[in-house]
């Protein structure tokens, strides 16, 4: 055991008074708790939490008539307990105990802790459980009302020095970090020198069981004892000290009458500073205690097994049990079902609370397969639906719909919700609506029709988890959504509605004729380009330097791209450059990667200790750092500023977003830390860039969910590759018409689109998609194919639709064979289109002013009949 250091040591009482903790900006008052106190973001964004409450009580007989947490205060008799109820549940342990261990003055509480073993308990095991479904934090239980410490204590009835032998505490937090979560403790003390009352008459003076007991204590007039506050104070500032939790939880009361302004308020006040000092004035800590009389300013309320009625304006926790007694007892029986359960949370969340979601472990450390039916259940729906919980915030209104929630603690609702009960949460200009029963008839939405409080157009609503294409009509009445053909197996529906894009100024996009095909370029060069070549770029309306762009030249990818850019405008001020960043890989060639010496968590790690997660060879981004998307942010909105660079080309999109991608090296929920890390930083990128540049994205993929176009919100347009593919369980034809369509939405809305057509021989492994390809032979007959990929663009294009054929994008060595030729095709007049195209099964037919285009992508074959005009 170990006991309390020096630090501790010093921040512990004076005689007459009380010692300053920390210097901190919170004063030791409630009305400075109030006006400072802050709760981080990561808990408004990690909504999910789980709480265990484990230790000796677990370890009694399982097969006990009742009762989990209160067993210790129970089994010693009824003295003291009103008739009712309570009293012939105290009565029924008190003979159960007895008939099964033996009188509790021969067979008392202290004689239970030897029963405590922990044999099989397997924190990181538990911890990532709970990760993969749905938690971002934990919360062990550090001492209950019974006064056993679940930690290496200076107190000597702990979980070192009996019982398990292990600091249970130091495990969970071990695990915690390891799976990237957030850490909490929760401390039950404050009751405990009550909680024994009728075992007192059993203790004797000088033994251990004494300090068990607490006979040094009042069991009525404690709280006016100030060596009982002042060994309350010293036993929660030591798990503060030790273990350094993200979150404190206070769930008895807190020295609140002689000393109630100055022990209790102090302790909380010392840990914000102590956190507030360590952080450079930032708060990254949680303060929660169910005090319901208090400013819920100065505090995290937690409303345990309770509900909220309306949205609150500071964040609350719904803090429930899944096990039907907080403790583990074989036959509790949680009232609340697992449906109830889920449409609870998403119901709390609505109104701005936060889930803390108790699990009751039993004494060999495992955790009872009911209760993991509720985590698992709860993990689904988080998998298909976590974009709508993660990171939200309430909207205007929580909902609408006939079941009402109490206001308040221990009235939590048990009764089934209907589809007539909606709740909504956004994120940036997206609000979801959440069905909390599955659906049988058309979902109707009363709040958000026509003229209410949702007052933009709808743009699109989608169906998560599902790609399907719905049908839904708005009037003045309500927002009615038809049925899906197909929903998730889960409790509760999610919606995603999108706004109509607004219209949005263009004065800074690519200069566009339909005079001839719009052209695209996207070329690096590690070395300067010639003037020639600069004459040769100058010629197209938009042009990506891709990475390591002069960088052997000129020092760095930034400088040598600058460089291009100011020779290419030198030549034609009209011509668009963009600057190449890719969002996940780290490449080399950039001076700004010094800075990630600054970020000791910048890049992801596998689960088996791999940080060279791209192909083997490099590092690969953790979009889930705060800082290090600061780090990447900064420097583009940098890189934007410059004259010469018209916007940033965004490469890598669908490695932060895609599943398959790391899947397996990092596991699903730290995949999707990394998912919701990448949408925070697009938003931030879009809010920082000046106006007048561009985002270009690497984001219109088949594969992803919408095929990436719910991201198309924070760019100015998509650069596609690989629209011919097999990818994501789809045949070729598949992928290619759901890739056609999304590039025909996205180009319809006024995005720019860059589409990069492969114009050399398959490639016959790696990537196998359409600009992975061979570089072209001597002499090949080219025609086939760039008309094929010229019909496939002009089916899908609208006004800023550009094409880029080509062999590579590399201009080093002759890698490429068509780098600074030009196609007769080019320069053939083609005049606007007279409508959009016309699609019958895999054909399309499209009609412009000098050209007709056939496209039939079952047969790969594309067809450009040209007018007769003469060429301009």
């Amino acid at each position: 055991m170990n006991k309390l250091n020096m630090r501790s040591i010093a921040c512990l009482f004076l005689s007459l008074g009380w010692a300053s903790i920390c210097v901190g900006q919170i004063e030791p008052n409630w009305e400075s708790m109030a006006e400072n106190y802050r709760p981080p973001e990561w808990l408004q964004d990690g909504k999910i939490g789980v709480w265990t409450h484990w230790g000796v009580p677990s370890a009694t007989d399982e097969n006990r008539p009742n009762d989990g947490s209160h067993y210790g205060r129970r089994m010693y008799g009824t003295d003291g307990w009103a008739a009712g109820g309570q009293r012939e549940m105290t009565r029924a342990l008190t003979e159960f105990h007895t008939q099964r261990y033996g009188h509790p003055s021969e067979f008392g509480y202290e004689d239970l802790v030897p029963l405590f073993k922990a044999e099989n308990w397997d924190p990181e095991g538990l911890v990532k459980f709970f990760k993969d479904n749905g938690a971002r934090f934990i919360m062990p239980v550090a001492c209950h009302h019974d006064n056993f410490d679940m930690y290496d204590s200076s107190h000597p009835w702990n979980s070192v020095d009996m019982g398990p032998k292990r600091d249970t505490l130091q495990e969970w937090k071990d695990a915690a970090t390891k799976h990237g979560m957030k850490f909490g403790v929760s401390t039950h003390l404050y009751w405990s020198p009550r909680f024994f009352n009728n075992a007192r008459q059993y203790q004797k003076k000088g033994t251990l069981a004494w300090k068990l007991f607490n006979m040094d204590y009042d069991p009525k007039g404690y709280a006016n004892q100030e060596s009982w506050n002042r060994h309350w104070f010293e036993r929660c500032w030591e798990i503060i000290d030790k273990y350094d939790p993200d979150m404190f939880n206070n769930d008895s009361p807190y020295p609140a009458d002689k000393f109630g302004e100055v022990s209790g308020v102090k302790l909380f006040s010392d840990f914000i500073n102590r956190d507030l000092k360590e952080n450079g004035g930032k708060q990254t800590t949680v303060l929660s205690f169910k005090n319901s009389n208090m400013n819920r300013k100065a505090f995290t309320y937690n409303l345990e097994r309770g509900s909220a009625a309306d949205i609150k304006p500071e964040p609350w926790m719904w803090a429930t049990d899944l096990s039907g007694g907080w403790y583990y007892r074989k036959g509790a029986v949680n009232p609340m079902s697992i449906p109830v359960m889920v449409g609870n949370a998403v119901d709390a969340i609505s109104k701005n609370g936060v889930v803390m979601l108790n699990v009751a472990l039993r004494g060999d450390g495992t955790l009872p397969e009911n209760q993991a039916a509720y985590l698992t259940t709860f993990g689904a729906f988080l998998k298909t639906c976590g974009e709508g919980i993660y990171g939200t915030r309430p909207w205007k209104v929580f909902g609408e719909g006939p079941l009402k929630m109490k206001d308040g603690r221990q009235g939590e609702n048990k009764a089934s919700f209907s589809q007539n009960d909606i709740r909504f949460t956004t994120k940036g200009d997206t609000l979801y609506a959440f069905v909390l029963a599955k659906p049988t008839a058309d979902i109707v939405i009363k709040t958000l029709g026509q003229g209410g409080l949702y007052e933009e157009e709808i743009g699109a609503i989608r169906l998560l988890g599902s790609d399907e294409k719905l049908t839904w009509t708005r009037n003045g009445e309500a927002l009615t959504i038809q049925l899906p053909k197909t929903l998730p197996d889960q409790p509760v529906t999610g919606f995603r509605i999108s706004p109509a894009p607004k219209a949005k100024s263009v004065d800074h996009y690519p200069p566009f004729r339909w005079d001839t095909i719009p052209l695209y370029m996207h070329m690096r060069k590690s070395v300067a380009f010639t003037p020639e070549e600069i004459d040769y770029l100058a010629t197209f309306p938009i042009v990506t330097l891709e990475k390591t762009t002069g960088s052997k030249t000129y020092g760095s990818s930034e400088a040598g791209s600058r460089e291009a850019a100011k020779a290419i405008k030198a030549v034609n001020p009209e011509t668009k450059v963009l600057y190449y960043r890719n969002v996940m890989c780290n490449y080399g060639s950039y001076n700004v990667n010094d800075g990630l010496r600054d970020i000791p968590n910048a890049f992801l790690v596998a689960r088996n200790g791999n940080k060279k997660l791209h192909r083997g060879v490099r590092e690969v981004y953790d979009l889930s750092d705060p800082t290090l998307r600061k780090w990447w942010v900064d420097h583009c909105v940098e890189m934007a500023g410059h004259d010469e660079i018209d916007g940033i080309f965004l490469d890598g999109n669908i490695k932060a977003l895609e599943p398959a991608f790391l899947g397996s090296e990092l596991g699903a929920q730290r995949k999707q830390e990394v998912a919701d890390g990448y949408a925070v930083m697009m938003k931030d990128l879009q809010d920082r860039t000046p106006p007048n540049k561009m985002l270009i994205a690497n984001i219109i993929r088949a594969r992803l969910t919408d095929s990436g176009l719910n991201y198309m919100q924070y760019f100015d347009g998509s650069y596609l590759e690989g629209i011919e593919s097999e990818a994501g369980g789809f045949t070729r034809l598949e992928y290619l018409a759901r890739g056609i369509d999304a590039v025909q939405q996205a180009a319809r809305q006024g995005k720019i689109i860059c589409m990069s057509m492969g114009l050399g021989n398959a490639a016959s492994g790696g990537l196998r998609i359409d600009d992975s390809r061979k570089k072209l032979s001597q002499g090949a007959d080219t025609r086939p194919r760039l008309e094929y990929c010229l019909a496939l663009f002009l089916i899908c294009a609208e006004k800023y639709s550009y094409v880029y054929p080509h062999d590579g994008y590399s201009a080093n060595n002759n890698d490429s064979s068509v780098w600074l030729k030009r196609f007769a095709e080019y320069d053939k007049p083609l005049g606007p289109p007279k409508g959009p195209a016309v699609q019958d099964g895999y054909t399309y037919t499209r009609e412009f002013k000098h050209a007709s285009v056939f496209l039939d992508i079952e047969k790969k074959q594309g067809r450009i009949t040209w007018k007769d005009v003469e060429t301009p």
